[in-house]
């Protein structure tokens, strides 16, 4: 099997659809950027958020502050399209918000994009419909199952499955295979592409009881289905197709 989409042009070009997408209901923008991180590679860049974002703050990182607009999103769209370590660690977070109420945070070193519709503006809704037939998924920000197997306790805790205090990145779970005469749901990973170290660290996760889960149990039908419930809401979107 592929690797997901993330890494690749598509998955960026996703996310800055999503950002679109939740932009219209908000009205400002803010970005703490790694300025000397992100010039030696990108200079372009930097001179594009000095020339259409006020700076507000400078600690170890420039806070940039702007209004909501098709010329302060393009600046978003340019740092999206960086890589390497500009991306990771240049750009700290970016942030949309709403009568000064964070609506929206994606942090790139952690690829971490939440969304709050606490202030009933719909963005959830416009998210999710920006995304519609592309491979992503809008979850909610807490456990949506929880259950124990065989003394551990496990959950899903979006963006993971979490098996006692050992969490596993969702966006990596291909396909799951329900054995419900068994209670048993089997799991199917992506194959990631890994170096000599990343397949050492992977033996010695094996080792420790760290490994992704082929296989889950329950002690109940109840536990079974909403365990199912959330993993396929999970693959049928994420893992109908990868790059």
């Amino acid at each position: 099997m592929s690797y997901p989409i993330e890494g690749t042009p598509r998955h960026d070009a996703i996310l800055f659809k999503a950002i679109q997408a939740a932009s219209s209901s908000t009205d400002q923008l803010v970005l703490l950027i790694e300025t000397e991180t992100v010039i030696d590679d990108y200079p372009s860049v930097i001179q594009q958020l000095d020339d259409r974002i006020s700076r507000t703050g400078h600690t170890d990182a420039v806070r940039y502050e702007a209004d909501v607009s098709t010329s302060s999103l393009e600046a978003i769209q340019s740092l999206l399209e960086m890589t390497g370590t500009a991306r990771v660690y240049g750009v700290r977070n970016v942030e949309l918000v709403r009568d000064a109420e964070t609506c929206l945070r994606y942090v790139p070193e952690h690829e971490k994009f939440t969304i709050s519709d606490t202030s009933s503006t719909g963005i959830v809704n416009a998210v999710q419909n920006a995304i519609n037939g592309e491979p992503a998924v809008v979850l909610p920000n807490r456990p949506i199952a929880e259950w124990e197997d065989t003394g551990v306790d496990c959950s899903i805790s979006p963006p993971s499955l979490c098996l006692g205090n050992v969490c596993h990145d969702l966006s990596r779970l291909a396909s799951v295979e329900p054995c419900p005469e068994q209670l048993v749901i089997e799991l199917h990973w992506y194959e990631s592409e890994q170096g000599r170290i990343g397949k050492a660290i992977g033996w010695i996760s094996s080792r420790t009881g760290l490994s992704r889960p082929d296989t889950l149990h329950f002690e109940s039908t109840a536990e079974f289905s909403d365990v199912e419930e959330g993993l396929q809401a999970v693959t049928s979107e994420i893992g109908q197709e990868t790059l």
